[in-house]
């Protein structure tokens, strides 16, 4: 197989980075969050990914089909942990790659740091922001951890482990052991 590329956010592995997400829109529904985003290859539109909200699927509208074809090719080189995925699967990972972007950058610009916390499964169940810069986050020895440990159990009991965007990578967030 190609050399692949790996996400951060999501560990997408994709055949190439030149796809960028743009005009992202999102809306709580009744069973869902509904949502679309644009998809460009440098400057060109190639297409939107949409998702009505409904309980139905994620999907691609091409500008062309050429376009349908790349982005299908695309999804079928693209991979998690060495594994194929749906086209519908791929689409997701990406907006979900983009959403985190947006926060990271938004984290970024007040110094503060974002969070994600897993399931026993693996599974990011929750992302929360928090004033702390990452830099503080890093030091074991920060005294407000017990505290922080100690919030986060309470807002997310059923979180197995934390990590935290360091600036250019998730680390994992070493709370101290804190009592029920």
């Amino acid at each position: 197989m190609a050399n692949l590329i790996q996400l951060p956010h999501t560990g997408l592995q994709v055949p190439h980075d030149r796809y960028t997400l743009a005009d992202f829109q999102q809306m709580e529904m009744s069973c869902g969050i509904a949502y679309n985003a644009t998809v460009n290859e440098g400057k060109r539109c190639v297409g939107i990914i949409e998702n009505q909200g409904n309980g139905g699927g994620t999907w691609f509208s091409p500008a062309t089909a050429a376009d349908r074809r790349a982005v299908h090719e695309f999804a079928a080189a693209s991979r998690m942990g060495g594994e194929p995925l749906s086209e519908e699967e791929v689409l997701e990972h990406l907006i979900t790659e983009h959403e985190t972007a947006l926060e990271v950058a938004k984290c970024t610009r007040r110094r503060a740091s974002l969070l994600r916390g897993f399931d026993e499964d693996g599974e990011v169940i929750v992302s929360i922001s928090i004033a702390a810069a990452p830099t503080r986050l890093a030091r074991a020895d920060a005294p407000f951890l017990p505290r922080l440990a100690r919030d986060l159990k309470a807002s997310a009991p059923n979180v197995s482990a934390w990590q935290f965007w360091t600036g250019d990578q998730w680390a994992p967030l070493n709370l101290p052991a804190i009592s029920d």
